[in-house]
């Protein structure tokens, strides 16, 4: 052979072996009967790596090849990772799409574009937790536990919490009916998406039995909530408040630390919560000090009081810090963690169960009361709840 010849051989070499293997990559499933047929240490041999990277690459071909109407390569990708989520039985575990994550990301900086409510899986349907203030929800109606059945007519049977928020959200200024089901009946909602900015903080004074009271609604925790709660109560204290009501109703959750921090405002020393993992490694989470432990707290919580919010009872409860009055919470025990990941999407899943400091785990139980009180959804002029907390702290 011609010596010149011998770099042509090589380079013709080279490029056939490239094109084969790009022709087998996006072409997997033509040969996949020849290489099943080969012995288990042959395939392992002449096809190293994952078998099930090596099935999803195969269904995929056919799926784009064969299927009777055109495939995203996309969404079969997005399918597959909610389906290895969705494999776990957690409800709370999900993956988040490039898209997705993003609203999340705006989420808890305290701003997105949809219709204003929080949802959270209940008995295996997507349920109102809470519906936030001036927004399209709240005028229309729509409120907490309503179950949200459907989204522009696509059901939501099966769906996890992501993939409904994802239908709820859109383009600023474009329509949306939201299907919801209240009391066995059907009810649908027509609803125009617009910016929403998510509230954390409403306080107010109440003079009552000759004693100024802080009244203090934290909405949810996103970042930075333990910080601006911090300024509200200190604000209020020095306006000459003598006792202070944290009302936790409606309050669907947010960041783990968040709620550390919120907790450490009144609890100087000990824990805070304790999340036990896999093979029952626990983690104890201790107040940060700095905590005003003198001021007088009662806590309001309801049935949609959830996940971090539930924390914060819990701690406060166990601690002897704060009198508990309303109905039991939601119980969402269980503690997350999102990872980004790298098609700019993200996996959520739950690391672990938290327990109180008195060791109890409120997963799928919530967190009892002191003093049970039930507000009267016939008096919507009288909120009972609240009125039980002021004559606890005046009397």
């Amino acid at each position: 052979m011609p010596r010149f010849f011998r770099p042509f051989l090589i380079a013709l070499t080279v490029a056939v072996t490239f094109l084969a293997g790009i022709y087998v990559g996006g072409h997997y499933y033509r040969i996949s009967p020849l290489i099943s047929a080969l012995p288990a240490d042959v395939r392992s041999a002449l096809f190293p790596g994952d078998d099930l990277l090596q099935l999803q690459r195969e269904i995929e071909g056919i799926l784009r090849e064969n299927y009777y109407q055109p495939v995203d390569r996309v969404v079969l990708q997005n399918g597959a990772l909610n389906g290895m989520i969705g494999s776990l039985g957690d409800p709370y575990s999900v993956y988040y799409s490039p898209d997705d994550y993003r609203t999340v990301q705006l989420r808890q900086h305290g701003e997105f574009v949809g219709i204003g409510v929080l949802l959270e899986m209940k008995d295996g349907q997507l349920t109102v937790v809470s519906t936030l203030e001036d927004t399209p929800a709240s005028e229309a109606g729509i409120s907490a536990g309503d179950m949200v059945i459907a989204v522009d007519g696509e059901s939501l049977a099966g769906k996890d919490e992501a993939e409904g928020a994802a239908l709820m959200r859109g383009e600023l200024g474009t329509q949306v009916v939201v299907t919801i089901r209240r009391d066995g009946e059907e009810i649908d909602f027509e609803l125009t998406r617009r910016r929403i900015e998510m509230p954390i903080i409403y306080n107010e004074m109440i003079e009552e039995g000759g004693m100024k009271i802080a009244y203090v609604n934290l909405q949810q925790f996103p970042e930075d909530s333990g910080a601006k709660l911090r300024g509200a109560i200190e604000m209020m204290i020095a306006e000459g408040a003598e006792g202070l009501i944290l009302d936790l109703r409606y309050n669907g959750g947010g960041i783990l630390n968040e709620s550390i921090e919120a907790a450490s405002l009144f609890i100087q020393n000990g824990a805070i919560v304790s999340v036990v993992g896999r093979d029952s490694k626990s983690q104890v989470y201790e107040a940060r000090g700095d905590a005003n432990e003198s001021i007088p707290m009662v806590v309001l919580i309801n049935e949609f009081t959830a996940s971090a919010a539930e924390i914060v009872a819990g701690a406060l409860k166990d601690s002897g810090r704060a009198t508990l009055i309303g109905e039991t919470t939601f119980g969402k025990g269980v503690v997350q963690m999102i990872l980004p990941l790298s098609n700019g999407g993200a996996v959520k899943f739950t690391s672990g169960v938290y327990h109180t400091p008195g060791g109890i785990a409120i997963d799928e139980i919530g967190v009892q009361p002191d003093i049970p009180v039930t507000d009267n959804p016939e008096t919507p002029e009288v909120d009972e709840v609240l009125e039980r907390g002021l004559l606890e702290l005046t009397s």
